[in-house]
């Protein structure tokens, strides 16, 4: 249980609401010393104003120092956590040169030959070389291309009457 990660945010969060609690009776009680007691008697002197105004002052800082330092490691965790979500995690093992390593169950890594970046999916892009266009793999970055994309015949047939369109007309869907 020591070693989970949930505990040391529960740990965190405890702490960031105890000090807001001490904060405030810490309040409550410089109320009660500067007003109360005045109808009660005290007579102002710099005797025990100074050494109480510096103990004070002090719990103060070191109760804000540790309070701070929490805030920001949660909420460097929570800006972590969801910008992890946005993107593939590239603290996997790392693959081979061309290669392609599983990364959960339905998608994989790939390991571009040329720039060595690792991806999770190529950009598919039309390779008109051959005079006869097909699809191919191509890397994002550096734009090297990994291999043909697998066609079905139909697939093949539509490429064949595909051509370009002018840039001034519609698209129809």
């Amino acid at each position: 249980m020591l070693g989970d990660y949930w505990f040391a945010r529960i740990v965190l969060v405890l702490w960031l609401v105890s000090s807001f609690f001490v904060l405030f009776f810490l309040g409550r009680i410089d109320y009660i010393v500067h007003h109360d007691l005045y109808d009660f008697g005290l007579r102002f002197s710099l005797e025990w104003a100074n050494p109480y105004w510096v103990t004070l002052r002090l719990i103060y800082v070191y109760l804000a120092v540790p309070a701070v330092l929490s805030a920001v490691v949660l909420g460097l965790d929570f800006w972590r956590k969801v910008n992890s979500n946005k993107r593939v995690s590239r603290r996997r093992r790392k693959p081979e040169s061309g290669k392609v390593q599983p990364l959960r169950e339905n998608s994989m890594l790939i390991s571009c030959p040329s720039c060595k970046r690792v991806f999770g999916k190529p950009l598919v892009m039309l390779n008109f070389d051959s005079g006869k266009p097909r699809l191919v793999n191509v890397c994002p970055y550096c734009n090297a291309v990994l291999g043909n994309a697998v066609l079905g015949s139909a697939d093949e047939e539509s490429l064949e009457t595909m051509h370009v369109a002018e840039l001034d007309k519609e698209v129809t869907h």
